[in-house]
């Protein structure tokens, strides 16, 4: 009898001790805004990568690349999902990324850029007038800076070299993200696709270094 008390008050602690650790509620106080900073965040990050993957599906010189580029794509689209579906189920958040060229149409039809009216462009003119990644030909508007700054200029090879070398800073910024969720976050299966992503992305930093070597040689 005492036998079978023992073994069914550990399985009592057992299920107390492991009910935080089942990912279906929302954690509160500073690892709760962590997840939340971390899932919105990593959105927004994918959805740029997204955005920069198909200009480099359109605009790239080499096939390698756009291989690469499309496998981008599969996989952050991917996370995207998943994290949304995780905002939902443990916070109660709709949580939906905006791609920029989605962001054009929603500009003020009198906003200009060095003198260029871009606001309502995109519904305007089509997408006769537009550059890589849904922009106006020869424009990086100021949103654009810092991830795609100057590709619109290049071709070939140049723009190939300068796509990987945006796309491995925009890495390195997710890989900061997801050491950050670590510290914090409590949900183990969040926990585990921060690890992911640091180990998947910093694989392909790696790949697009060899690549860009390849090209400079």
């Amino acid at each position: 009898m005492k036998r079978w008390l023992g073994l069914v008050v550990g399985m009592v602690v057992l299920v107390v001790t492991a009910t935080p650790l089942l990912a279906d509620e929302a954690i509160e106080g500073r690892a709760g805004r962590a997840e939340l900073r971390f899932m919105q965040g990593m959105i927004d990050h994918h959805q740029m990568a997204l955005d920069m993957a198909d200009d480099c599906l359109t605009n790239a010189a080499s096939a390698d690349l756009k291989t690469l580029c499309q496998a981008v794509i599969d996989a952050q689209s991917a996370e995207i999902s998943q994290l949304q579906s995780w905002l939902k189920d443990w916070y109660g958040l709709v949580y939906n990324p905006v791609s920029m060229a989605v962001m054009m149409q929603f500009m003020p039809e009198d906003m200009t850029v060095d003198g260029v009216m871009l606001g309502g462009m995109v519904e305007r003119t089509g997408h006769s007038s537009m550059g890589h990644g849904g922009m106006p030909a020869g424009m990086d508007p100021p949103m654009m800076m810092g991830m795609m700054a100057g590709l619109s200029r290049l071709k070939g090879q140049n723009y190939d070299v300068a796509w990987m070398e945006a796309m491995i800073d925009h890495h390195d910024d997710a890989l900061h993200m997801a050491e950050r969720l670590l510290e914090r976050g409590e949900h183990p299966i969040l926990l585990d696709l921060a690890r992911q992503i640091i180990a998947d992305q910093t694989a392909e930093m790696d790949t697009l270094e060899v690549m860009i070597a390849a090209l400079a040689g």
